[in-house]
């Protein structure tokens, strides 16, 4: 089993002569360097901030940078103490999004409430020398520790209490993953589908509101189209397209609400 390990002191372990891509490719295994980008993409280094070097970071980009690269080479069994540590918001759900993927076991100490909701699949408490396993996320926990916030569940007597959250693999976490997969790809599929409906019915009402434009112009001014459409001919069409105007803009309607309530 390949352990790794990621401490509150993890940037103390970057080499500050190397650029944010070169460090991030000294892994520990050959990685492509599109598959090193795309992961540092995925924490927050875009574009030339690839290129910068590792001194002039910041301490939380520094922080991102060690994740992304424990990532790259990613261990069977990963601890984390304190993973959030100099994150800000943006960059502990780049973090949230990574770990989300990871397909190995995952043991973490963490005080943030919001990561750990969005990652633990289990909790162990350590009190006293005590240490109690409770088989669910940290809602379960509070559930069946009788805890009357999210906040109270991670001190006990006034004091910081020791709270270790578990992100498991095993056949039953990897078939849940599986399944949250196909959910979100089933989304995205259907926030396609409800796109390109909605772009081909506003491109089509877009067509009839200008050719109502016309058979207007017509009606109004019959002299100038003399050669062109009489109009009799104009009416007739005219009230087909306006019928057809109308029809489009209900289908349009209820196509945003269902949107709205369905794939937004």
């Amino acid at each position: 089993m390949l352990v790794g390990y990621c401490s509150q002191h993890r940037v103390d372990t970057l080499n500050l002569e190397h650029s944010v891509l070169e460090e991030a490719s000294d892994c520990g295994k050959q990685v492509p360097e599109q598959a090193v980008r795309t992961l540092l993409g995925a924490f927050l280094f875009r574009g030339d901030d690839v290129f910068k070097p590792v001194r002039v970071l910041s301490g939380g980009e520094k922080s991102r940078l060690v994740l992304a690269k424990l990532l790259l080479n990613p261990p069977n069994f990963l601890l984390m103490d304190e993973p959030t540590t100099h994150l800000d918001m943006a960059s502990i759900e780049a973090l949230i999004r990574a770990l989300q993927q990871y397909e190995g076991t995952l043991l973490f100490i963490s005080h943030d409430v919001y990561f750990i909701k969005s990652i633990a699949t289990s909790v162990l408490h350590v009190r006293g020398g005590l240490l109690t396993f409770y088989p669910g996320d940290y809602d379960y926990y509070l559930e069946k520790t009788g805890t009357e916030s999210a906040a109270a569940g991670l001190v006990a007597d006034g004091k910081t209490d020791a709270r270790a959250a578990v992100a498991g693999s095993g056949p039953k976490v990897r078939e849940q993953k599986r399944l949250e997969a196909d959910a979100r790809q089933s989304r995205f599929r259907a926030k396609q589908e409800f796109e390109r409906n909605l772009s081909t019915i506003e491109q089509r009402i877009q067509e009839l509101e200008l050719r109502q434009k016309e058979l207007t112009s017509v009606l109004e001014e019959p002299e100038r189209y003399e050669n062109s459409v009489r109009p009799a001919e104009a009416s007739r069409e005219l009230t087909s397209v306006t019928q057809e105007l109308d029809a489009l803009s209900v289908q349009w309607e209820r196509l945003v609400e269902i949107g709205q309530d369905n794939v937004a």
